[in-house]
């Protein structure tokens, strides 16, 4: 009678080896699919547009180091605007960084006072 009563062993032993084997399997799959997720997430915002503040940015270091370009800003010399009427313009020409030490240096050791 007793032997009815028995828990059998031998498959509490084995669904506990094969259920392990699966949560093994598991996570390494879940692991698996998180870092391939990561990587395409990361070469995707790598080739992904340039976003707005980024952009902007890119744009103020190209107007500093960029080529000469001529601009128009408002001329703080002249007299100021009547009512309704811009205020007056003038032409800048804006060169890079580099070039502009270049020149003052230059233009400070040609001076006779120096």
């Amino acid at each position: 009678m007793a032997r009815y009563d028995d828990l059998n062993t031998k498959m509490i032993a084995y669904a506990t080896v094969l259920s392990v084997v699966i949560l093994v399997i598991v996570l390494q799959g879940t692991q698996a699919l998180c870092y391939s997720m990561l990587n395409y997430e990361r070469s995707r915002n790598d080739t992904k547009i340039i976003d707005g503040a980024s952009k902007m940015k890119s744009e103020q270091i190209e107007s500093l180091s960029g080529l000469a370009k001529r601009v128009e800003v408002i001329d703080e010399a002249a007299p100021p605007a009547n009512k309704g009427e811009l205020p007056a313009m003038k032409k800048v020409i804006r060169i890079p960084i580099d070039e502009a030490k270049k020149l003052i240096l230059q233009e400070l050791g040609s001076t006779p006072g120096a």
